[in-house]
C-alpha cells in the first residue's frame, strides 16, 4: 500500500505523511504496513510507536539505503 501513489519522492517523511499513511491503514483494516523513504524525522519515528501504542498496528519504516544495501532482513523477522 502506497501513501501517496504517483507523487514525488520527498528527502525526509514526516508526521503529516505517516498521519496519512495511518489513516489509510485503518481504511483498509491492515495490521502491519511498509513506509519506504530516505529518511524519517524524529517526529516521524515518534508517531510510528505513538501509534502502535495506541491500535496495535505496526509501521515499519524502512530506508532507500537499507534496501539497497539489504540489511533489512533482520527487521522484517
Amino acid at each position: 500500500m502506497c501513501a501517496n501513489p504517483g507523487t514525488e519522492l520527498l528527502p525526509k517523511v514526516g508526521r503529516p505523511d505517516i498521519d496519512k499513511f495511518e489513516a489509510a491503514m485503518m481504511r483498509a483494516k491492515r495490521k502491519k504496513g511498509f513506509f519506504v523513504g530516505f529518511d524519517f524525522s524524529s517526529d516521524a519515528m515518534l508517531e510510528i510507536g505513538r501509534f502502535f501504542q495506541r491500535e496495535h498496528i505496526t509501521i515499519i519504516p524502512l530506508t532507500v539505503r537499507e534496501i539497497l544495501d539489504e540489511s533489512i532482513a533482520n527487521r522484517l523477522a
